[in-house]
């Protein structure tokens, strides 16, 4: 908005009324798009490599359609008036369901779960049974409340889109536990701008020990790394690498929610590179009392993602018992799977032939609604089973080092050194090359 001139507070929490200037990072904003939306895990445990492919078809909408005019993010003259309506319809859901997860950890909240994916702590067996629900759930990890939110995202978004937004956000009986909602309103008129409306707003913080004491908090932040664990599995060998980030001052601002630390102006990192030779080990990171975050490049992009060794073995786990939950649905209901490709890979690397039916597209969207619903309802039943699976994942990975828990003991790297632009939080990384960020102001 033109008006918008005042800064968004420094501290985490929901901030009061008003029209805030917000400054953010396409680091952010990449961090942020690659964890947002339904959870496809299952379907990707046994292909991991496609989790790469995800990861790119969610990072390069924003760099196709959105570019930079002095210190504001505008569409491109190509999402104005080049592109179909159609795309124009799918990018507005896109950065609106983006910027929703980006605007939600600004404000403290954890990791979101995609209303389709699971069933929200306290809701009613008739969640599952509703066709129309807010986009993302999640839980604030200060005061354990539930936030509903819904997210638009439009070239203008108007009135009729927000007070539809508002119908879906009051669930009634669904959830009759105490909540937040949540609307988050993205445009794409002039500028990248966003209308957030909140219900019984109160400003807090959070609290920077809910690793260790929240299993659940625990799970659904594995569970939003799972795509970047599943990369790093994928990836030969040779290209792991390992990084050594500093750790934030305790009670700082860097180390609460799930806000990302740039790490060109990080003083705990520049100081503990500062000591770090070419060829240490993991091992002397730790010595040093850093972070030894496992990295790699994903082929095809401009992206590194990495992970804490904690992480790493928390969703490692999570992706055995996410395993487990197909091989259920595999069994019990073969006939859901029959639309899949006529081959698909068994643990055992073998080739399993399948029979290649053809079926309607009404047919086919009627099925896979239906492996959806019975995938969670199985993933609900072995939810105490993931809980204690991640929680000893966790420690396991915590208490280890990489040569224990990929059998390799990754290189050292300093992709700042190789012209990359990096950002940190306590267990997740992200590095995007700053050549490739092609930001410059858009001449019409």
């Amino acid at each position: 908005m033109a008006s918008a001139h005042q800064p968004w507070p420094k501290t985490v929490g929901i901030p009061a009324d008003g029209a805030y200037l917000v400054r953010t990072t396409w680091r952010a904003l990449l961090d942020a798009t690659t964890t947002v939306g339904r959870d496809i895990t299952p379907w990707l445990t046994t292909t991991p490599r496609l989790a790469r492919r995800e990861i790119m078809a969610r990072r390069y909408p924003l760099s196709a359609y959105l570019v930079r005019a002095g210190h504001e993010v505008v569409p491109s003259v190509v999402y104005s008036h080049g592109t179909e309506s159609s795309t124009r319809t799918a990018f507005g859901y896109h950065v609106g369901m983006t910027m929703a997860e980006w605007a939600c950890r600004m404000m403290g909240l954890g990791p979101t779960t995609h209303a389709e994916s699971a069933i929200p702590q306290g809701a009613t067996p008739g969640w599952s049974k509703t066709r129309s629900l807010p986009d993302l759930f999640g839980t604030h990890p200060a005061t354990s409340e539930l936030w509903l939110i819904e997210a638009k995202g439009s070239r203008r978004l108007g009135w009729g889109a927000r007070e539809k937004g508002a119908k879906q956000l009051d669930v009634g009986a669904l959830v009759p536990a105490p909540h937040q909602k949540v609307l988050c309103g993205t445009s794409l008129e002039r500028r990248l701008f966003m209308m957030i409306d909140i219900e019984d707003a109160s400003a807090h913080s959070t609290d920077e020990e809910i690793l260790e004491q929240d299993d659940e908090a625990l799970l659904e932040l594995a569970r939003s790394r799972m795509l970047s664990y599943l990369a790093l599995a994928s990836l030969p060998r040779n290209g792991l690498r390992v990084t050594a980030i500093g750790r934030p001052d305790e009670g700082s601002t860097a180390q609460r929610g799930s806000l990302v630390r740039l790490l060109e102006s990080d003083p705990a990192t520049t100081e503990l590179r500062r000591h770090i030779a070419p060829d240490t080990g993991d091992e002397v990171i730790r010595q040093q009392h850093g972070l030894d975050m496992l990295v790699g490049r994903l082929p095809g992009t401009d992206l590194m993602l990495g992970m804490s060794r904690r992480l790493y073995g928390a969703c490692r786990a999570l992706a055995e018992a996410e395993r487990r939950v197909v091989a259920r649905v595999r069994e019990a209901r073969p006939k859901y799977l029959d639309v899949l490709p006529r081959e698909v890979r068994s643990a055992d690397s073998a080739a399993v032939p399948m029979v290649e039916r053809w079926v309607s597209d009404r047919a086919y969207k009627k099925r896979i609604t239906e492996v959806q619903e019975y995938a969670r309802e199985v993933r609900e039943e072995q939810r105490d089973d993931q809980l204690r699976a991640v929680r000893a994942g966790f420690a396991m990975g915590n208490d280890s080092t990489w040569l224990r828990l990929i059998d390799l003991a990754p290189r050292l790297a300093l992709p700042r050194e190789e012209g990359f632009l990096e950002a940190a939080t306590a267990d997740t990384y992200l590095a995007v090359e700053e050549q490739a960020l092609d930001l410059d102001s858009e001449a019409e």
